[in-house]
């Protein structure tokens, strides 16, 4: 074990059973001026959390005495203003999805690059500042609001400049949710090449629609997550189905079929906030008659936001490179469009997309 108890060093705690692993970290972190702490994860792991000044862990997944999962979710009980990364070395994100379900901040495979490390360590130290930051101001704020009628005269413009900080932090943390939930599409798009990029068009048509249609702020902020995360469920789908050449079998069609509803159970069951987000996912392949999946939903029982993203999805289908098809020619698609418009797609929607030229948001 190693120890820098600077108090200006940051500590990142290592917890790993290869110790080629450890040390390959120790040498990289210690470098960078920071301080390390190694354990192998083993029995007594928890006490030395408890007894160590700590500002990171980096864990590994899969070990043999304490799972890593079960150490994240100490940290995150336990320590609720230090980020967790954890290493993999399986190709598979579920584990991905499961662990930053659980509280990761992130997630590195191995064997870990250089600069990926300490771009990712960077990004969760700046995040627990934040936080540390952000809880302060609520700890401040709260004893303000207990001493407030002795206070008031005196302390009203503190007051004021606190609420900004506290806004601005807000901001910071949004913007973070925002790289959160790419990081995410990120992953779904890992899994069908032939999509790259898919979820980014998407939301920059979808917010363009909902300028359109005259969204609230938070009407807009729930619309662009939505977009971004509205094929999530596709991490549950089989690659060989997602990039199949052929026409999909029944089986192969009714599992493609669940991708909304399990994407919604994901972001129900394990992202806080994110209820709204998850009904919208469910509902964007609906069809406008009520000919679609997977409550046969029509009209104005589908949500507006899932209708905006049903149009832009349609688009973008057509417009790109598939693995049985290319693209199709702008004229064709927007024909498509009009003739599907009061069917598939909700003719309103349509109109606005094609009149104001949205397409162009997504090039």
């Amino acid at each position: 074990m190693e120890k820098a108890m600077d108090n200006h060093t940051k500590n990142i705690f290592v917890i790993d059973d290869e110790e080629s692993i450890r040390k390959v970290l120790n040498t990289h972190l210690t470098k960078e001026g920071y301080g390390v702490v190694q354990s192998d994860g083993g029995n007594g792991i928890f006490n030395m959390l408890k007894s160590n000044s700590i500002d990171l862990v980096i864990c590994d997944i899969k070990m043999p005495e304490i799972d890593g999962t079960h150490i994240l979710e100490f940290v995150r009980q336990n320590f609720d203003t230090i980020p967790v990364i954890m290493l993999t070395g399986f190709v598979d994100t579920s584990i991905a999805i499961e662990v930053m379900k659980k509280g990761a901040f992130d997630y590195l495979m191995k064997p870990i690059k250089k600069d990926d490390l300490m771009s990712t360590i960077q990004k969760a130290l700046a995040h627990r500042d934040l936080l540390v930051k952000n809880k302060e101001l609520e700890r401040e704020n709260k004893e303000y609001q207990l001493s407030l009628e002795q206070k008031v005269r005196e302390r009203t413009m503190e007051l004021n400049s606190k609420a900004t900080e506290l806004q601005k932090a807000n901001e910071i943390l949004k913007t973070m949710n925002i790289q959160f939930i790419n990081i995410l599409a990120g992953t779904i798009e890992a899994k069908d090449h032939y999509t790259k990029g898919h979820c980014d068009r998407i939301r920059c048509m979808c917010v363009a629609l909902g300028k359109l249609a005259g969204f609230s702020q938070k009407e807009m902020e729930t619309l662009e997550y939505a977009s971004l995360l509205h094929d999530l469920g596709k991490i549950s789908i089989d690659e060989t189905v997602l990039n199949k050449k052929g026409v999909l079998d029944e089986d192969e069609l009714m599992r493609m079929k669940m991708h909304s509803v399990i994407g919604e159970k994901i972001l129900q069951d394990g992202i806080p906030l994110m209820g709204d987000v998850g009904k919208i996912i469910a509902a964007h392949h609906e069809n406008f008659d009520g000919s679609g999946y997977p409550n046969n939903l029509k009209e104005g029982e589908i949500p507006i936001s899932s209708r905006i993203i049903a149009v832009a999805d349609v688009y973008d289908a057509m417009s790109t490179d598939r693995p049985y098809r290319e693209g199709l020619p702008l004229e064709r698609i927007l024909k498509e469009l009009e003739r599907v418009a009061g069917t598939q797609l909700d003719p309103e929607i349509v109109r606005l997309f094609i009149e104001n030229e949205v397409y162009l948001a997504g090039k």
